[in-house]
């Protein structure tokens, strides 16, 4: 009964016509989508529409979360969905939070307080709970290619990654044979980047991938949406298997 009333209620907000002023926002601030099909680009819409509408949004200490707000975050998460079958509208994602500036939280691993000192980030995940990010960051990430760093991706990321119950680097994955080659692909990979950061080798990415294998999932996935091509060239191995998972090749991203 539950699922009826949610697909009724889909089917309505999809019914609406777009704002104009959402695909001004897309356009301008979302770098992939001008050169997504037609398919592709009524997908991002579609999640755009309905993430906006039943996502909890909030902004922390006075911020306004207005459409361009909803539209980028939303939009910029879609790109993770394009590959699939059907429409995913990440309903395990109740609350989005986002913060003016950075955001001030105390480091914590596995759930326990690390340190007592504030650390700043411009974006967090919680198993089973909000994504918060910095909106400068979000923004910035989602309007900007080539540098690899895009917030909303790598949030989104781990959330993908806690559905299994952790965030542990593996997602779940249908196929025996891709997980297999998965975790083969990013633990070689992982413990290459570790050995050559100890070693003082220049990165083949981000250093902050080497804290962990979620991060390594997460930082590897940023690339793999916003420097297609510098991911590819550097570990086509991870790039191989990100394509296979998300089921598209990003590399044809014309910026």
């Amino acid at each position: 009964m539950f699922s009826l009333f949610k697909n009724w209620r889909r089917n309505r907000v999809l019914a609406k016509p777009i704002p104009e002023s959402w695909l001004d926002h897309l356009a301008s601030n979302i770098w992939q989508y001008h050169s997504l099909d037609q398919v592709k680009q009524q997908r991002v819409r579609q999640c755009v529409q309905v993430m906006s509408e039943e996502k909890s949004w909030e902004g922390i200490d006075g911020f306004e979360v207005d459409d361009e707000v909803k539209v980028t975050i939303a939009g910029t998460a879609s790109l993770l969905t394009l590959g699939l079958d059907g429409p995913f509208y990440f309903d395990r994602v109740e609350s989005i939070l986002v913060h003016p500036g950075p955001i001030r939280n105390r480091p914590m691993q596995r759930g326990f307080l690390v340190s007592h000192e504030d650390a700043y980030y411009s974006g967090l995940a919680w198993q089973g709970g909000p994504l918060i990010f910095s909106w400068p960051n979000a923004l910035r990430g989602s309007k900007r290619p080539g540098d690899g760093a895009n917030v909303v991706i790598h949030e989104f990321v781990h959330h993908i990654d806690g559905l299994d119950g952790e965030m542990g680097g593996t997602p779940i994955i249908d196929s025996p044979e891709l997980q297999e080659r998965w975790e083969s692909v990013f633990d070689r990979r992982y413990k290459e980047l570790v050995n050559d950061l100890e070693s003082h080798r220049e990165p083949l990415i981000d250093e902050y991938a080497a804290t962990n294998l979620a991060e390594f999932f997460a930082v590897a996935t940023e690339n793999f949406f916003d420097s297609p091509q510098r991911l590819q060239r550097n570990l086509p191995d991870v790039y191989e298997v990100l394509s296979d998972y998300f089921d598209i090749n990003p590399s044809e991203f014309d910026r």
